[in-house]
């Protein structure tokens, strides 16, 4: 399985308690983009040592206070506060999830990514022969 992640497209970013968290977009198994939220310590979105953690929309369920399963979200906490390098008491772990689960509205509303623009790699002119009428177009390499 492959999966990319790139921080620096992004739908919006939030900061609390010293996290960042940050909609964006995962590129899964199929090759499709699909909306996530990342979280990452405030400062390190570059830093080597920083291991994002990530809330897929399928996986969203998980932390609601309705619907969720506490079991499963106290584990998936567990495990963020480890690569976050936070403390794994029970206080830090509640704190983790309540602050996921008050952005999965701010998951959900992740529209699709928008598709890359690729690099212009030549300029046309195009002439409409009815009119003359003339217009520049920028070719680029999108795939």
């Amino acid at each position: 399985m492959r999966l990319a992640l790139d921080l620096s497209k992004r739908a919006w970013t939030r900061e609390r308690a010293g996290l960042t968290l940050i909609g964006t977009w995962l590129l899964n198994e199929d090759r499709r983009w699909r909306p996530c939220m990342a979280i990452v310590r405030t400062g390190e979105e570059r830093s080597e040592r920083t291991f994002p953690c990530i809330v897929t929309m399928d996986k969203a369920w998980i932390w609601s206070e309705e619907v969720g399963d506490a079991a499963q979200a106290a584990q998936m906490a567990f495990q963020f506060a480890q690569a976050l390098r936070l403390d794994e008491d029970p206080r830090t772990l509640v704190r983790l999830a309540i602050l996921i689960a008050d952005h999965l509205g701010d998951l959900l509303s992740i529209p699709p990514r928008p598709p890359e623009k690729g690099a212009v790699i030549g300029e046309v002119t195009v002439t409409d022969s009815a009119t003359g009428k003339e217009r520049e177009v920028e070719l680029s390499d999108d795939a």
